[in-house]
């Protein structure tokens, strides 16, 4: 008979065994070669344990001259019982000798009653049983399943106890061991296991890993055996790309020569798919593992000399760069005979062609669809996305504008967002295409800006000097507090922030932050109107005259004194109390606190107070000493104004913030005009050797407050009198001139006032032919049966399709599903509205905050009027209208046209 040998976990497991039969110590005899590898001496579960070979009977005798009842005497021979005899047979456990048999201890070990026969005779079978006793943890592997040990559950437990892959008594795939492969600790863990168990498990183990990953088994086996299984989820991004390259290219042949051999078509694609769903998982929660696997990705990328074709990959960062550089050759594109067509059609036609859009739609898409579009450090991708939706408002003809109240309109409305966006992209990128596809948008930009300006300023000079009334939707800026703020808080007390030097298109980032983080804030319009209201800053548009104009509730001029003055006087005027906080006082808060004690307890004095006021100067401060246009503007980047809020939310204040000016922004294309006397760096007085010339109006009249209400004012924002800054106001450009007004509830609207429908443009919210496109504003809307122009770009929500809504309405279904709904509050017009801006999409789908603009109604409100919406279409419970899983309302065209009987 061959003996095996004895190995150090096989007599560790006895010992173990003996231990559960209540032996305390003793002797083991071990029928074995008398050979012993392991330490002669060592202790096991603390009691002192002693191995000796014995080559014959006298020899054990001798040995147990050595025994003790604490501790263990094990003896290695190979007499039979028959040799030794009663007389020493007595003295050790159980009697009798126990065989080293590595699979009977993993059965015990699994507190298994057999051991699936695949496993004891595979190859290497019993050093592979040695590595589980070797491997086994203390309290001893998870019990088998109905006793029976499987190669599954062996197999398992070592990978989920030991390598950390997947969980005890759960099945391992191929995201398990993708998901796995990604953590640092995945090679060390394995290289451990060797050292603790042997190679022969670790090797039968990840053989047994890399089948459970069926389909992708002959690449993954020999990485993990190879010793990179972190090389499994790079290279499976990088398979994405080589799918791209021909058969039998360089690329895949390199790629097979990564994995030993060949692969198929199928084997590369589900490797690909599985690779990119472990990573953006492993993005989001686990940036450091991404890191790790993106950074391998590109250095895996060059090896197979696959780099041209990494716009293929939706993870890879190089696959965001190339397809950058698609969208940016896009826009370029489409804007490269921008100075032709404002030639020939002026500048408020189709500056962009729109025939491109839907190449630049497609681009967006790609960009946005990869995994790294969002990441936080990503700043090409906002930019680019910024691009687009100036390359959108350039594609179509700006709104038409004749008078001042329709030019100041047009900046809140459509101006202030293009110039929001062209200060994202002017900011810029690194990738040569990209910029290229950026400038030349922003050139296009600047030619529709400059005829904007131009009019704004004519006819802020016009209104100027004829002394008329505000247009309907403006306030002058000294009105606005006794015609607007003053009413409001005689209903409930008012927080008045007076951001300085903010500009419209600052105000719908800081605004748009606040009602998106905040969900608390809900802004609100006067009852009677869709958009917000809008100031026209007396001029020039300097804080001396502007600001103290507002708090007096008159023209004036002064410095924070006279501010001070005129809000107190106002206020008493119109029986309210009223305090105003400038810098110092909000600057000079305790240390470990957000506001000053006097302002929160101000603020928090709702009785005794009913308007607070406060200016922040965050944004005017940045017009000397930084970039205003390179900033995020957020309520956290202007100072004090976040805690201001949570100090008025908790207190029940309503909130209007606003402005005493805007401001232009310095791009270092303009120029300096010597002038001998200047109020500002926009403003001049008359000099009749240096009349108004291009780029400046002459402005006279009553709220002309400076130069004896006559002066001479910078339009073009490339113009100014002084030094060079980051920005600058005083002159008459729109942006400087037309004053941002935003009335926020912590809650329900005040009285005679709405909750406010989404203020975004059109062009701002989604795609113009894709599967998002953008809804009207309901104060742009054509009204169902009424037709609006079509242009030769492909069908867009700028085409309204009102016929088939109309038709919808004025079909024997519609009317008997109004009849049934009688009560439903959303009215004809609405739905005509949603369905003209469903039906104006490719995919019939709309999100969330262009489906509440079709509606008119604000994005907390969506639900519910799509709710009424639904008793109206969805007949017999037919889902014509519903929503999918991201929220967006989707159309069924299908059961449209069967339902209602229209054509499509």
């Amino acid at each position: 008979m061959t003996l095996a040998a004895a190995t150090l976990p096989v007599i560790t497991a006895l010992l173990d065994e003996a231990a559960r039969k209540r032996y305390a110590g003793g002797v083991l005899g071990v029928q074995a070669k008398p050979e012993w590898a392991g330490p002669d001496e060592f202790d096991h579960n603390g009691v002192p344990v002693r191995v000796v070979r014995c080559q014959s009977a006298l020899a054990v005798r001798e040995a147990l001259l050595d025994r003790g009842a604490d501790r263990w005497l094990v003896v290695l021979t190979d007499r039979d019982e028959t040799e030794l005899g009663l007389g020493i047979t007595a003295h050790l456990a159980w009697q009798r000798l126990r065989r080293p048999d590595p699979w009977a201890a993993v059965q015990d070990k699994f507190a298994a009653t057999r051991v699936d026969h695949g496993l004891v005779t595979a190859a290497s079978a019993q050093a592979i049983a040695t590595g589980l006793l070797a491997a086994a943890p203390p309290d001893g592997w998870p019990p088998a399943r109905v006793g029976l040990l499987t190669a599954d559950h062996a197999f398992g437990a070592v990978a989920a106890l030991r390598l950390g892959l997947g969980q005890v008594g759960e099945p391992v795939d191929l995201p398990v061991v993708l998901r796995w492969s990604t953590r640092a600790e995945s090679a060390t863990a394995v290289a451990d296991l060797r050292v603790i168990a042997g190679d022969a498990l670790v090797d039968a183990l990840l053989a047994w890993a890399a089948d459970r990953c069926a389909t992708c088994a002959p690449v993954v086996l020999p990485l993990l055996r190879d010793g990179r299984a972190a090389d499994t989820v790079p290279m499976g991004l990088v398979a994405r790309v080589v799918l791209a390259a021909p058969a039998g290219s360089g690329p895949r042949a390199l790629l097979g020569r990564e994995v030993g051999g060949q692969l198929s078509e199928h084997v590369l694609r589900v490797w690909a798919e599985q690779a990119e769903l472990v990573t953006r998982e492993v993005i989001l929660t686990e940036p450091d593992a991404a890191a790790r696997v993106l950074a391998r990705a590109e250095t895996l990328l060059d090896r197979v000399e696959a780099g041209s074709f990494a716009g293929e990959s939706a993870i890879i960062r190089r696959g965001l760069t190339a397809r950058l550089a698609v969208l940016g050759e896009s826009l370029r594109r489409g804007a490269e005979r921008a100075a032709a067509r404002a030639a020939a059609g002026g500048p408020d036609g189709p500056l962009v062609d729109p025939a491109a859009l839907p190449a630049v739609e497609e681009a967006r898409s790609q960009v946005e669809a990869h995994a790294l579009a969002g990441h936080p450090d990503e700043v090409r991708v906002p930019r680019a996305i910024a691009g687009v939706r100036l390359a959108r408002w350039l594609s179509r003809p700006a709104p038409i504008a004749g008078d001042l109240g329709g030019l100041a309109a047009r900046q809140r409305d459509e101006d202030a967002w293009a110039d929001r966006a062209a200060a994202e992209a002017w900011t810029g990128v690194d990738d040569e295409t990209l910029a290229q596809g950026l400038r030349a948008v922003l050139e296009a930009v600047r030619l529709r800006r400059d005829a904007h300006d131009e009019a704004f300023g004519r006819a802020l000079a016009a209104h100027a000097e004829q002394d008329a009334q505000a247009p309907a939707g403006l306030v002058h800026l000294e009105d606005l507090l006794p015609k607007v703020v003053l009413p409001l808080a005689r209903q409930r007390p008012v927080l008045l922030v007076v951001a300085d030097g903010m500009s419209q298109a600052i105000a719908t980032e800081v605004i748009d932050d606040v009602i998106r983080r905040y969900d608390s804030w809900l802004e609100c319009l006067p009852g009677d109107r869709d958009r917000r209201i809008a100031a026209l800053a007396p001029l020039p548009s300097l804080t001396t005259v502007c600001r103290t104009s507002l708090f007096s509730g008159m023209l004036a001029t002064g410095e924070q004194p006279a501010e001070i003055s005129g809000l107190g006087t106002l206020a008493k005027a119109h029986g309210l109390t009223a305090r105003l906080f400038h810098k110092v006082s909000l600057d000079s808060s305790a240390a470990g606190y957000a506001l000053a004690h006097d302002v929160a307890a101000t603020i928090d004095d709702t009785a005794g107070t009913a308007l607070v006021a406060c200016v922040l100067n965050t944004i005017d401060d940045a017009l000397d000493r930084s970039d205003p246009g390179g900033t995020a503007w957020t309520a956290d980047t202007v100072k004090h104004l976040r805690p201001l809020l949570e100090r008025a939310r908790t207190a029940g204040r309503l909130v209007v913030l606003t402005s005493d000016h805007g401001h232009v922004i310095e791009r270092r294309q303009g120029k300096s005009l010597p002038a001998t006397s200047v109020s500002s760096n926009r403003s001049r007085p008359v000099d009749p050797t240096k009349p108004a010339g291009e780029g400046e109006i002459r402005a006279r009249g009553r709220r002309v407050l400076l130069h004896g209400g006559d002066a001479i004012l910078a339009v073009s924002e490339r113009l100014r009198y002084g030094p060079l800054k980051a920005g600058y106001h005083g002159g008459a450009a729109p942006a400087e001139a037309v004053v941002p007004i935003s009335v926020l509830a912590p809650g329900e609207a005040p009285d005679g006032w709405r909750l406010a429908p989404p203020q975004s443009p059109s062009w701002w919210r989604g795609p113009v032919n894709g599967g998002t496109a953008p809804a009207a504003a309901p104060a742009a809307s054509t009204k169902a049966g009424t037709r609006a122009p079509r242009t030769s770009q492909a069908p867009t929500l700028f085409d309204e399709q009102p016929d088939v809504a109309a038709a919808v309405l004025a079909s024997p279904t519609y009317r008997d599903q109004r009849k049934r709904a009688a009560r439903a509050a959303i009215t004809d017009d609405q739905v005509a509205r949603l369905l003209s801006a469903l039906l104006a999409t490719s995919a019939y789908r709309l999100d969330p905050e262009s489906a509440a603009a079709a509606l008119g109604v604000a994005t907390v409100q969506l639900t519910g009027a799509l709710s009424q919406a639904q008793r109206l279409l969805n007949v017999e419970q037919y889902p014509v209208l519903s929503r999918d899983a991201d929220g967006r309302v989707v159309l069924d065209t299908t059961l449209l046209r069967d339902q209602f009987g229209v054509m499509l």
